[in-house]
């Protein structure tokens, strides 16, 4: 039955198209007219200040497929070629270019390129010649519109040469180089805090900048509308800089330190005003030397952000140009003479490789250090500072200065940050006596040695940015007026406790008493491991009554300091919890203690 039906629709179509070639009933698509091409101008002076600038525009009346028979539709649409060449009659080059609308528009930067590709003289006028090309097929002939003159004077368009500019977008006077003027710049740049922020122009106008998502730091646009300057992390040095524009992404690889090793053996100074690394020598007779250059860095990109870069080493080898950046280090033959040398290493300078060369003096070594770092700490309205230390040590960043007024150790108002060039720090979350970035994570630094009673300190305090390390020397301290130094009053109890709900009493978990030893205070907690968000407080007079109690505004509370520092104190301190291994949902058996005089509390398992 279905091969029966197949065969009747089959006959059934062939007797409909026999009917309609006997009636005569063709439908035929009409040819499309020549339209008629205007253009907003008849002269073009191109320059790198038009490249994002539209330049010249056309429009045309454009045309609707049309067919012999009204009745019946069509899904056939024109299309038109915007054709632009330097022949009148279009017999050379030939530059096309599809468009679905009723005109185009050119950028002064696309029209300079354009042309150029077409073979037009840089900076003389050009006869340009456009024409609109419409046709409803690819195998029907063109329908060409009338044919527009337009004298255009191109500029040079170096694409090898990546200009950076500063926030503002002023030249800075610093380039990067594509070697195949491909889009993707490379360099090394010495980088001061002041430059940190910067855009980058290309040869056709193009300027690039970090995508507007502080989320997505190394990762680049050039779309105004979407994008912000790029910025360098918060550490001033030498960089060796790519930005890809086909990637869209761009990287910054911090050279920490650059070692030479062989006949000589020292680490360089890197000179951030003039871009070169410098080491000073003294030969005791002419001679050549043989060294290797290596070093370590951190790379910073579009997966590690700019805040914590990733370690890495690397080496300089050979090449006929001068030095290559990788990870090997070739032998480097340099002749020295009798007494004073220095031993240069210049980074490159656009598309010049890095070099190295020997030179019969001594070079000023210049700080790459600021002239000083500031201590300062939170009032409770604003930071202040308490003391500027001065720079000690030019060559390895070494601070000192001596702090002489009010501290009280465990108020959170005395701890304090360092501020140096613009660039925050707090201690290292392993280590209080390294320095890091500033975050919120990060704890603030205290004199810890200092006794706990102490109202006034004298304390000289040096800082080492080289090694970004920090220490201090008690020169006197003084305790409270009327107390006698190790007295201090604390509580006869603190309580546990876990807020339930805006407006309500706070639920007591645990009772801590006072130990023997004043300041310490345990008690035994039982029940599910997961109480979250809890504190201790000292809750003065207020009463507490069916294990519940009502905040007076009177208590003082200790939280956790950072969520780095789970169990160390300080006063309004965030919400605590149990932490791995001690949550559970199952019922446990705890020791917790409270130590105020180290503002710190702990967890002892019974079971």
């Amino acid at each position: 039955m279905k091969t029966l039906n197949k065969i009747l629709l089959t006959l059934a179509s062939i007797l409909a198209l026999i009917s309609c070639e006997k009636d005569g009933e063709k439908i035929y698509l009409q040819s499309l007219g020549s339209d008629e091409l205007i253009a907003t101008t008849d002269k073009v002076v191109l320059s790198v200040e038009t490249s994002q600038k539209v330049v010249l525009s056309f429009a045309w009346k454009g045309q609707d497929v049309q067919i012999n028979d009204t009745t019946v539709g069509t899904a056939a649409k024109a299309k038109n070629y915007m054709e632009i060449s330097l022949s009148e009659d279009f017999s050379g080059q030939i530059y096309k270019d599809e468009t679905t609308s009723n005109s185009t528009a050119y950028k002064g930067g696309e029209l300079n390129s354009i042309v150029n590709g077409l073979g037009a003289k840089v900076g003389e006028v050009n006869n340009v010649f456009f024409r609109l090309g419409s046709a409803t097929g690819e195998n029907i002939p063109y329908a060409y519109s009338n044919v527009v003159k337009v004298d255009v004077t191109p500029y040079v368009m170096d694409m090898n040469t990546g200009v950076l500019l500063a926030a503002d977008k002023t030249e800075n006077g610093k380039t990067l180089y594509s070697e195949n003027a491909d889009g993707i710049y490379k360099g090394f740049l010495g980088i001061k805090k002041a430059d940190k922020n910067f855009w980058l122009k290309e040869g056709d106008g193009s300027i690039w900048g970090n995508i507007a998502d502080s989320e997505k730091a190394f990762v680049i646009s050039s779309d105004p509308s979407n994008q912000w300057n790029f910025w360098f992390p918060d550490i001033a040095g030498c960089y060796y800089t790519v930005i890809d524009t086909q990637e869209e992404e761009w990287s910054a690889t911090l050279l920490s330190t650059v070692t030479i090793s062989g006949d000589i053996q020292g680490d360089m100074n890197f000179d951030v005003e003039n871009n070169h690394w410098i080491l000073n020598y003294k030969s005791d007779a002419a001679k050549d030397i043989n060294i290797t250059l290596s070093g370590t860095s951190k790379i910073f990109n579009a997966t590690t952000g700019s805040v914590d870069g990733t370690p890495d080493t690397f080496g300089f080898a050979n090449s006929n140009d001068g030095l290559l950046f990788g990870k090997t280090s070739d032998n480097i033959t340099l002749h020295v003479e009798e007494g004073e040398n220095s031993i240069i290493l210049y980074m490159n300078v656009s598309e010049e490789l890095p070099h190295i060369v020997a030179t019969n003096d001594a070079t000023e070594i210049p700080s790459t250090y600021p002239a000083t770092v500031d201590v300062q700490r939170w009032d409770g309205t604003a930071m202040v500072s308490m003391v500027i230390l001065k720079r000690t040590d030019s060559e390895n960043g070494i601070y000192e200065g001596t702090y002489d007024g009010a501290y009280l150790k465990n108020d959170e108002h005395y701890g304090f940050e360092f501020i140096a060039d613009e660039t925050w720090y707090r201690a290292d979350a392993n280590d209080n006596t390294k320095l890091a970035i500033s975050n919120d994570n990060l704890s603030k630094f205290f004199f810890d040695k200092a006794d706990d009673n102490v109202t006034s300190i004298n304390v000289t305090i040096t800082v080492n940015l080289n090694k970004l390390s920090w220490s201090y020397v008690i020169n006197s301290q003084e305790p409270g007026e009327g107390e006698d130094e190790g007295d201090e009053t604390y509580p006869d109890i603190l309580y546990m406790v876990k807020w339930v709900a805006a407006d309500q009493p706070y639920n007591i978990l645990l009772t801590l008493n006072e130990s023997e030893t004043p300041g310490i205070y345990t008690g035994n907690y039982t029940g599910t491991g997961n109480p979250s968000n809890f504190s201790f407080i000292d809750p003065k007079e207020t009463q507490a009554s069916d294990n519940q109690i009502r905040d007076d505004g009177t208590w003082v509370w200790y939280g956790k300091e950072s969520d780095a520092q789970l169990y160390k104190l300080k006063e309004n301190g965030f919400n605590l919890w149990f932490a791995s291994p001690y949550w559970s949902e199952s019922n446990v058996n705890y020791t917790i203690t409270v130590d105020l005089t180290q503002m710190s509390w702990s967890i002892t398992n019974n079971n």
